[in-house]
């Protein structure tokens, strides 16, 4: 992504990392520094050998083949809640180390797969880097927003860019060829790579059908819940109070909130994340209602001036038809051991792409371009051979 945003002139910024942190927890807040929380030495002590666990069986997963893992079927069978269980002997360890999973999946530790999240946190670098800004997965920011990049590919091919035609039907009938049916018209190919949602694939006939495998393994890799909440301010008020914009909190509606303030800081933006359960209940909300939880929160965290922001407005993927959720699909227990081949397995002409196919930084815009480059090798390797059988 670096290296795509240094070729369409696309800047980055860091996330602000100077000041204290909040702990919200129980309606009161408390100011911290670091990745340590102001709880009792106990419950620190519980998630620091938790997560020190975690990590070093995160160190032993196959990334290509995770059902190649060493005792793959048991942590397999195995979900991330049931791990916990057994592993931590304090409630507010075990909360924390929840706000980490749920904010990361976007679901509820019960519906994720031990291998897999071993698997994803491998992929990431550490359950650290992915659960931080300082250092971290959220430390960067792209001006313009996240679909700059994206915006500059677009310009640069110009009409092959086709919007507005979902596909409705992909027809490999032909030996030598597959054609792609959307709502308007029709393409031929010799080769083509999918690279949506999972879940969304489900939506698409395909001739013949595709393999029960594949179909199986699409129907049990739901999409995570997520909710933002963004309140926006006339400046980044916090920053005089030595506060960094961020708040982690095991109880609040908000489990993370941090700062999206534009590089330029000509206005102030505090960003909130309603993650896994809590994103379902929600959504039940009233837009009213929701705006009272969230100031609430900001209220208490950061002072009265949070309570009055310009503007707040609520974006979940949840409700968006062609993403069905937010931020990436999971893996239920028992799939990367039973059908996790046939996650990039091609089917015939078919490839597959998309950040959930990625061996590293799965998950994420990185995680993403990876995905598409292998895709596109396969399908140059593919053709390759074609022209040599032919010869």
């Amino acid at each position: 992504m670096h290296a795509l945003a240094k070729e369409f002139d696309v800047r980055t910024f860091n996330t602000p990392t100077k000041g204290k942190t909040i702990f919200y927890q129980g309606g009161s807040a408390r100011r911290y520094t670091g990745l340590i929380p102001p709880v009792a030495l106990w419950a620190l002590i519980d998630i620091g050998l938790a997560m020190r666990k975690f990590e070093s069986l995160a160190n032993k997963v196959d990334l290509k083949q995770p059902w190649e893992t060493p005792e793959a079927e048991k942590l397999d069978n195995t979900t991330i809640e049931e791990w916990m269980r057994h592993q931590f002997w304090t409630s507010t360890g075990k909360r924390l180390f929840r706000v980490a999973i749920e904010s990361i999946f976007g679901a509820a530790a019960s519906q994720v797969s031990l291998l897999h999240g071993l698997w994803y946190t491998k992929a990431g670098g550490s359950l650290t880097v992915l659960s931080s800004v300082d250092q971290g997965a959220q430390q960067q920011l792209i001006r313009g927003g996240g679909q700059a990049i994206a915006n500059k590919i677009h310009a640069l091919l110009g009409d092959a860019v086709r919007q507005k035609e979902p596909v409705t039907m992909v027809d490999q009938s032909s030996l030598d060829h597959v054609i792609v049916h959307t709502e308007t018209t029709s393409y031929t190919a010799r080769h083509i790579i999918l690279a949506i949602p999972p879940p969304l694939v489900l939506k698409m006939r395909f001739v013949p059908p595709l393999p029960a495998q594949k179909t199986q393994l699409l129907q049990h890799m739901p999409m995570g819940a997520t909710w933002k909440v963004f309140a926006r301010y006339d400046e980044p008020f916090w920053h005089a109070d030595s506060l960094r914009g961020e708040c982690v909190s095991p109880d609040g509606i908000s489990k993370w909130v941090v700062d999206a303030s534009p590089e330029d800081r000509s206005r102030g933006t505090l960003m909130a994340f309603v993650v896994g359960p809590d994103a379902y209940r929600f959504a039940n909300m009233s837009e009213k209602k929701k705006t009272e939880k969230i100031l609430s929160q900001l209220k208490a965290c950061y002072g009265d001036k949070a309570a009055k922001p310009v503007k707040v407005s609520f974006h979940s993927m949840i409700n968006e038809e062609w993403s069905i959720g937010c931020p990436v699909t999971g893996m239920a227990p028992g799939m990367w051991t039973t059908l996790g081949e046939w996650l990039r397995k091609p089917v015939d002409r078919v490839h597959w792409a998309g950040t959930e196919t990625a061996t590293a930084w799965s998950g994420y815009m990185e995680g993403a371009v990876q995905s598409g480059q292998r895709a596109a090798e396969e399908v140059l390797t593919a053709a390759v051979s074609s022209v040599t059988s032919q010869s």
